[in-house]
């Protein structure tokens, strides 16, 4: 049987915006708000464009999730402000966090590739000519490809982009030099590696007035994000602070991700069911409302909220602990779909869904009195 590939192509070279790497970090990574792996690799980068990455950077700190980025510093010229910025937004160092900076005497460190990996196991990646750079992301002529598992893409293919990142951190890498600390970044700094003053280069501009002819200015293609405010983390539950409350709901093949074609959602959708509640609502203004909720956009571009709630889970009769599963409720999904507006991302549970049929099972999730979370599936 043949294998549809669905690669695409992008070139901004037509100036359109949604050709460029910026409009598909806003979607896959910014957005992503299923992301449980993040991996990239970029010849240059200024920290100007970590509003695309700190949700993610954020959420995976919290959930222990993998995190692996070089960064190249090519002749020196990466600044140990941007790097100290890079390793602020990738949080506390941990296991499953690394970061890289590599650097040589002879030849530059030049891939640009964005790898992600989500909680139901798709992947999808960039690859390309544009460095994690402002004028990378939102300027320049760049061009390249990018694949998603969910489209049909290889998994192969795109399991290889990821490698390759891995590769640098599996093993002592000659030019690669581990990063975690201020005070790495300060022996970098020492060293030449980051921070080396680079000599003024002529704008382009001015090289077009000079030699007479005329010169072109490019317009950004695109506004990139600002850094957001941290959301604020929830007060302490008291006893008594909250009301208690109660949803269940019979899963669906789909919700058990055992449907029959097509790919799995990865998700539970939060619906009606038989519970006396207006379901457009009830979930992100009610049942999670204490959440601390953080906006972002849904991969059309849409209004998106999303909060990671920590469960008490127990499955099939067995207590499987405290997991953090992420809610996300986006407004315009009803119009679109007209049954539902909230999903219950798998993320932990993935693996236990993929090893048991839970269609037909009963799911019930609890806020109890003292603002606690459980869910059950029985």
């Amino acid at each position: 049987m043949s294998h549809r590939l669905c690669v695409r192509y992008i070139d901004t070279g037509t100036r359109d915006p949604a050709q460029a790497l910026g409009t598909w970090l806003d979607r896959f990574v910014l957005a992503g708000a299923s992301i449980a792996e993040l991996r990239w690799q970029a010849g240059y980068f200024t920290a100007d464009v970590l509003p695309y990455f700190a949700p993610a950077l954020g959420r995976l700190g919290r959930s222990g999730g993998t995190v692996r980025v070089l960064v190249g510093s090519n002749d020196g010229s990466t600044r140990r402000a941007d790097m100290a910025a890079l390793l602020a937004a990738a949080g506390t160092p941990r296991a499953g966090l690394g970061v890289g900076v590599v650097s040589f005497d002879n030849g530059y460190f030049h891939p640009k590739t964005v790898h992600i990996v989500r909680s139901d196991g798709s992947a999808a990646a960039y690859v390309g000519s544009a460095n994690l750079t402002g004028a990378g992301v939102a300027l320049n002529v760049e061009a390249g490809i990018v694949l998603d598992t969910r489209d049909g893409d290889d998994r192969d293919v795109l399991a290889a982009v990821g490698a390759a990142i891995d590769w640098w951190f599996a093993g002592r890498r000659p030019g690669m030099h581990l990063v975690a600390t201020a005070a790495d970044l300060a022996a970098l700094t020492s060293a030449g590696i980051l921070d080396v003053p680079q000599p003024p280069r002529p704008r382009p501009a001015a090289a077009g007035r000079r030699s007479g002819g005329h010169a072109v200015a490019l317009r950004p293609l695109l506004t990139i994000p600002s850094a957001a405010a941290p959301p604020p983390r929830p007060s302490p539950a008291r006893p008594g602070a909250s009301t208690p409350a109660r949803w269940t709901k019979k899963l669906s093949a789909s919700d058990a991700q055992r449907k029959g074609a097509g790919n799995q959602r990865g998700s539970i959708t939060l619906v009606k069911a038989r519970n006396p509640i207006d379901p457009r609502t009830y979930f992100r203004r009610n049942l999670f409302g204490s959440a601390a909720w953080t906006r972002g956009r849904t991969g059309t571009g849409k209004p998106l909220e999303v909060a990671r709630v920590r469960f008490d889970v127990t499955l099939l009769g067995r207590r499987r602990g405290a997991m953090d599963i992420e809610v996300s409720y986006a407004p315009n999904r009803e119009a679109a779909q007209s049954n539902y507006t909230s999903l219950l991302h798998l993320g932990p549970l993935a693996t236990h869904f993929a090893a048991r049929d839970m269609t037909g099972r009963q799911m019930t999730i609890e806020r109890r009195a003292n603002g606690t979370f459980a869910l059950s599936i029985a």
